[in-house]
């Protein structure tokens, strides 16, 4: 994947706090995530993920999943698609499971994406979705 459309597709995953880092976190009055895995990536942790997350999304198989691992901080995590869907304005989306494992702490996180027009995923929040 060219680094141009990895930085637009990482957008989804700073929408979903995933890449943001802990001081942000709380900042944006987010505080309810302190006792999260997300709390404790580092921002190597993020990347990794973020990437594995893209692939998924990417993936022609519409159940993909894949793990990561960070051997350096322990971080591990999966992300998982579940399933194709279709926006009520024609957009092609997946709803995206994303586990997450730092610092002995589990966390699970599940929302609807879509791809827009130039390829680009985001959050689908407020789209009505239905499955394709």
């Amino acid at each position: 994947m060219p680094i141009s459309a990895l930085k637009n597709s990482a957008s989804i995953a700073c929408a979903l706090l995933a890449i943001l880092p802990t001081t942000v976190l709380f900042a944006a009055n987010a505080g309810f995530l302190k006792d999260t895995a997300l709390a404790y990536l580092t921002d190597e942790d993020r990347r990794m993920q973020t990437q594995t997350a893209i692939s998924v999304l990417d993936d022609a198989d519409a159940t993909a999943a894949k793990d990561w691992k960070n051997p350096k901080t322990g971080s591990s995590g999966r992300s998982e698609s579940l399933g194709n869907f279709r926006s009520n304005d024609g957009l092609h989306c997946r709803k995206l499971r994303l586990l997450t494992t730092a610092k002995g702490i589990d966390s699970q996180f599940s929302f609807p994406v879509c791809k827009n027009a130039q390829g680009d995923w985001f959050i689908a929040s407020g789209k009505q979705l239905t499955p394709a």
